[in-house]
């Protein structure tokens, strides 16, 4: 399907969690407005999760959220990823010399996941532990890599991916937003196209950490993006809700409804070139010809072996010969 084919719906909601008294979380959902001002894409998502004393952790999340919109809505390079790029970089300039003007501030620093849609194709920004995922027939794969202790202890082998779960050093992030005068960014285009019905998960690991990719998966399939949002955040609070829970989501659907056309069975026709293949109507005379054909010869047999026999046949032989064509009425 081509880009021009698709729509893209969104949503997005947050919540404190069950054990935090305030929400460090950040995102944003940003749209083109339509107004014919060439931008690097149609769609961006983006969720920062930050970190640090007292509210430092919410500025920091907020400024880097503001600065990636501002950033890319004004790039000029119609490029998503080089946008992407420059605008968390941007970013991470902005937090880390605000962190330095206040002492309460120092050491400030967040995660920022940063998703852009144009048409069929998804670029990404990408630093820290939040995720952005691709959910595709009911099921999840993450697209992002996580910068965390515990993904390099799984990357070596040393811990299993379940084990990473509940792993007391699971928060320990290995390269965040603004905490030094410069990061390291993954920035990186999704290898494949999008497809009508792909839904685009972004998140912190406050969801994340506590659903399984099989939850994840089936509840960002719901029919509703606002409601699979709730439930979402909803289930991870069941689970104790340690940590504040973000999450935003983008649908592609196409112009005739959310289902791919490529997913419709192909059906091959029944005859080549203009030609229709023949209704069961059409045969109907064809056929009734046919036994007429047949019961006409079989006829004229009887009357040509009645000739050759005589007239000198008895009238009993003459009642056998009526009785076969009897036969060949009741065949009829």
């Amino acid at each position: 399907m081509t880009s021009t084919h698709l729509r893209t719906a969104t949503a997005a909601a947050t919540d404190v969690g069950r054990r935090r008294h305030g929400n460090e979380d950040s995102h944003a959902l940003w749209v083109a407005d339509g107004s014919g001002r060439t931008h690097a894409a149609d769609t961006l998502l983006v969720v920062c999760d930050g970190m640090g004393g007292s509210n430092a952790g919410e500025v920091a999340s907020r400024m880097a959220v503001e600065a990636v919109v501002r950033e890319f809505e004004t790039d000029a390079t119609g490029d998503a990823l080089e946008a992407l790029r420059r605008a968390v970089d941007v970013a991470n300039t902005e937090v880390h010399e605000h962190s330095r003007s206040r002492q309460d501030l120092q050491g400030m620093g967040t995660t920022c996941t940063a998703v852009a849609i144009h048409g069929d194709a998804l670029a990404f920004a990408h630093v820290g532990d939040s995720r952005a995922y691709l959910v595709r027939g009911g099921k999840l794969t993450q697209i992002t890599h996580d910068h965390s202790l515990v993904a390099q202890l799984v990357a070596r082998g040393q811990i299993t991916r379940e084990d990473a779960r509940h792993d007391p050093r699971r928060n320990v992030v290995t390269r965040s937003v603004g905490v030094g005068p410069a990061v390291e960014i993954d920035a990186e285009r999704l290898g494949e196209p999008l497809v009508s019905g792909d839904t685009i998960l972004v998140c912190s690991d406050g969801l994340h950490g506590q659903l399984s990719d099989e939850e994840m998966a089936k509840l960002a399939s719901d029919g509703s993006l606002d409601r699979a949002c709730r439930t979402l955040i909803a289930l991870a609070n069941e689970r104790g809700g340690p940590d504040n829970i973000t999450v935003a989501m983008a649908r592609l659907e196409g112009e005739g409804g959310p289902a791919d056309v490529a997913d419709t069975p192909h059906v091959a026709p029944h005859a080549t070139g203009t030609e229709a293949a023949p209704t069961d109507a059409a045969r109907a005379p064809s056929l009734t010809l046919r036994v007429l054909a047949a019961l006409a010869l079989l006829i004229a047999l009887s009357v040509i072996a009645w000739v050759m026999w005589g007239n000198s046949r008895t009238r009993a032989e003459s009642r056998t010969t009526g009785s076969r064509e009897g036969a060949l009425v009741a065949v009829r």
